[in-house]
Parts: C-alpha cells; structure tokens; sequence
C-alpha cells in the first residue's frame, strides 16, 4: 500500500517548510509524491452560487467532480472525525510512491514532529501516537531527530523507512474503509491468480454488497 506519513507541529513551527523541501527532495530522486493538507478553514474551493456545480450539490448530490482539461477537482462530504488517510490515499493515490501529509495530528499513520524552542509548547510526541521522528532547533532526547538543517538527511530516512520497504506485490482490502490484513496463504494464491494478468500493474477490484 502506498506509504502515508504526516508532519505535524504547533502554528509557525515550520512544518510547511520542512514538508516541502522533503517533497522537492523525493521527486529530484524520481518519486511521484502526492500531498494531503489539513486545515479547519472551509469553503477553500469556491462553490459560487448560480454555478453548475454549486446547482447540482443543492439539488442533494453528496459528491460532485469537476474535469477539465488538465485537472479534476471534487466536491464531496465527509466525516472528519473518522477519517482514514490510508483509504483515501488507496482510492486517490494509488499510482504514487508517497504520500505526504501535513497535520492530522490525531490519525493512524507515522508522525514527524517539527518544533522550535521559541515556541516554548509542550512536545507532541509526549501526547499523541505514531511519532517516529523529530525535526527540532534544539536537542531532544528519546527519539530519532534531525535539525532544521538536515532535510537532506530526513528525506532518505523516509525513504529508507517507508518507499524502498514497499513489496513488489501489493494486495490491500479496505471494508467500510478500514483496512483489513490478509492472511499470507492468501495472498499467494491470489498471486498466483494476477499472474495471469502479468502484463498489468494495477488491478482495482471492488466488490459492493447491498
């Protein structure tokens, strides 16, 4: 499954800047990355009254897409309090080999703290799960760190830890959205069966029941 990692960090800590240059970084090594912001602003894309797409979601759709030439861009609803990174990066990003998130302090997925002592906050790690490293301007200890200076070195070490542990084959199962692990005998005879289809790199299957 495509990795999700996401920086996290108090307002002005420099996480937008350290989360950017680690993007620079991965796609001048050849990587596709794909990028997930949070924010609690709403309304970022106008939906402008009298427009088409403005029409159709009062009319009651729940979802409504946009194509253009050369982007697509969607409206949907969701539920922000049970939202799962890793499916929704298995249905929009699937073809990357990365995706980089800033903020969702509270969701299932690896963390990087960033911070500055002149913000004078207490360290996230103490208080939320899955933070696996931290960018900082002054000495932490009880955690792999890195300064505001070695980008270079926290890019390959999500590399090494995230993009290069990926498997060749990949077979992942979300019901209801959560994601569910396959038993190895499993995987391989379904292995075994996209051998058939060897000529593809991706194969979508989703099964509904109603």
């Amino acid at each position: 499954m495509v990795p999700v990692i996401s920086f996290v960090g108090y307002h002005n800590s420099g996480k937008t800047t350290v989360a950017t240059q680690v993007v620079k970084n991965l796609v001048e090594k050849g990587y596709r990355v794909a990028v997930l912001k949070s924010t609690k602003h709403r309304k970022l894309i106008g939906d402008t009254p009298g427009k088409d797409s403005y029409r159709y979601r009062e009319s009651g759709a729940e979802a409504v897409g946009i194509v253009s030439p050369d982007e697509i861009v969607l409206f949907q609803n969701i539920d922000r309090d049970n939202l799962n990174l890793d499916f929704l990066s298995f249905l929009l990003f699937g073809d990357y080999d990365i995706v980089i998130c800033e903020g969702f302090k509270h969701a299932d997925v690896p963390k990087i703290e960033v911070t500055r002592k002149e913000l004078n906050q207490p360290l996230l790690f103490e208080k939320i799960d899955k933070v696996i490293a931290i960018v900082s301007d002054f000495p932490i200890d009880g955690l792999k760190s890195f300064s505001f200076q070695e980008t270079d070195k926290l890019t390959s070490f999500i590399e090494d830890e995230f993009i290069s542990k990926r498997e060749k084959l990949e077979i992942d199962l979300f019901i209801d959205g959560k994601r569910v692990d396959l038993e190895e005998n499993v995987k391989r005879a379904i292995g075994e069966l996209l051998k058939t289809f060897s000529d593809r790199q991706r194969i979508d299957l989703r099964i509904m029941r109603n």
